[in-house]
């Protein structure tokens, strides 16, 4: 295997904005670093190494001060957006402060940022020439469309599966008639063999590889779809059928850690507007998002069920991809052709930094069904919807409470029944309020349902 191409000189999308709060840091972990995200005085977007030069302790447990320092947790030592160390409280004198803040031990290493088509990037490389290097490259982009609208944003988790297995499958469109049936209309019955799949021009290093492929069911078997790959994680697939009208999915997956991957998309449908639910718009904006995200889990679990049994069985034994998979069909052209550039120029894995892979360990259904740690904790939107369920419930409950008395008290002193039925009746109605609250709150925490047998139902019986 060889390594032409570079892993941390590249441009990674870590984020979507709209993932970002600009009131406090954000730590992430990006090929095994540890690094945190803040915004400066100057509203530039800040990358550098998640550890104070004092004591190592986490920068991204910090706050920022109204002058736009990150200010560490533990000693209270400050830095600006060019990782320099401004303040040290412990120092009175100021020669010796100054001396202190000019020393490269009190520097924190920071990294190339830039904000494109909504999504934060980095450039993970610490070389003295890092930040001259990034501008002689693009970040990969998704296509200007017009398709494209605000309406549709980037949706962000990051999954217990490694980055090899992610890419993978995005390039095996065959599966979802199998792997997601009973979703979206995918079913066994309606699938078609795949006519064609090649290779457009040649694979490099640096710009990957192009794909063109015909359709795999019934419905989009006159079907055109192309899927590019732009190293070292974006794949933009765009379906063009017959009738004029296309589809463009936009995706990134980034390695962040060994057995992780972040994955990052955006779907785009050339197609007649959605009917509107004027009830559900009167909800608050970040509620309308987060119910969003809650209800869509069943077919990334079926993904991850997969992609985790595939894991397990890859580690055993000692055998190479090529000497595991039996590939004899036309529609494994795209998993073969992305192991090939994986294995011939970027030396079969990720290059992770300063950490090592630690032998695989499978994963119990509590740990691959968790949405907070997939999902929800990186989600404005879905902590807000958390945080308001919950005080939703509370009020429910002590409303239940203040009902129930009020209609003990109404029977005490003799009030005619259907005065005293009038809060007993408000006071079930809240209680059931709560319970079902209590059943949408889970859903922003884990798969695994509260009640009955805690199996994950991926299929319907």
């Amino acid at each position: 295997m060889t390594t032409n191409f570079s892993w941390t000189q590249q441009w990674y999308p870590i984020t979507p904005l709209s993932y970002l709060e600009v009131s406090h840091p954000t730590p992430i972990t990006l090929l095994g670093k540890k690094l945190v995200i803040w915004r400066d005085k100057d509203e530039k977007w800040v990358a550098m190494d998640d550890a104070c030069p004092h004591k190592l302790a986490q920068l991204s447990l910090g706050s920022i001060n109204k002058d736009g320092k990150l200010i560490c947790r533990h000693h209270g030592w400050c830095f600006d957006g060019a990782g320099k160390c401004t303040n040290i409280p412990m120092l009175s004198d100021e020669k010796a402060l100054a001396t202190a803040c000019n020393s490269e031990r009190s520097q924190v290493t920071t990294y190339p940022t830039q904000v494109l088509q909504g999504l934060l990037w980095i450039w993970p490389d610490n070389s003295p020439t890092a930040f001259a290097d990034s501008t002689s490259k693009q970040p990969a982009l998704m296509p200007e469309s017009t398709l494209d609208s605000p309406l549709n944003d980037w949706f962000m988790s990051e999954v217990p599966v490694g980055y090899t297995v992610s890419v993978e499958s995005t390039f095996d469109p065959s599966h979802a008639q199998f792997l997601h049936e009973g979703l979206a209309g995918f079913s066994p019955e309606r699938a078609i063999p795949i006519q064609y799949f090649e290779v457009l021009g040649k694979i490099s290093a640096e710009d990957g590889f192009t794909l063109k492929h015909s359709g795999y069911n019934i419905f989009n078997k006159d079907m055109d779809a192309t899927r590019k790959f732009i190293p070292p994680c974006s794949n933009t697939t765009i379906y063009k059928y017959s009738n004029g009208k296309s589809v463009l999915f936009q995706l990134y997956f980034v390695p962040t850690k060994p057995g992780y991957c972040k994955q990052i998309g955006k779907f785009i449908a050339d197609s007649l507007p959605q009917k509107r639910n004027f009830w559900f718009e009167l909800l608050p904006k970040y509620l309308q998002t987060g119910l969003k995200h809650s209800s869509g889990y069943k077919l990334s679990n079926q993904d991850l069920s997969m992609m985790h049994s595939q894991a397990i069985n890859e580690n055993v034994g000692n055998r190479t991809w090529q000497k595991s998979y039996f590939m004899p069909s036309v529609a494994d052209i795209g998993i073969v052709t992305f192991r090939k550039w994986l294995d011939e120029f970027a030396g079969g894995k990720p290059a992770w930094q300063g950490v090592e892979e630690v032998p695989f360990q499978e994963l119990s259904d509590e740990q691959l069904y968790d949405i907070w740690h997939r999902h929800t904790k990186h989600c404005p939107s879905c902590r807000q919807s958390l945080i308001l369920i919950d005080k939703i419930k509370d009020f429910c409950q002590n409303l239940t409470l203040g009902l129930t008395i009020l209609a003990l008290l109404l029977m005490v002193i003799n009030l005619p029944i259907r005065v005293c039925i009038t809060p007993a009746l408000m006071g079930i109605l809240s209680l059931i309020g709560s319970y079902k609250l209590d059943s949408i709150r889970q859903r922003f925490l884990s798969s695994i349902p509260k009640k009955g047998l805690p199996v994950v139902e991926l299929y319907k019986n």
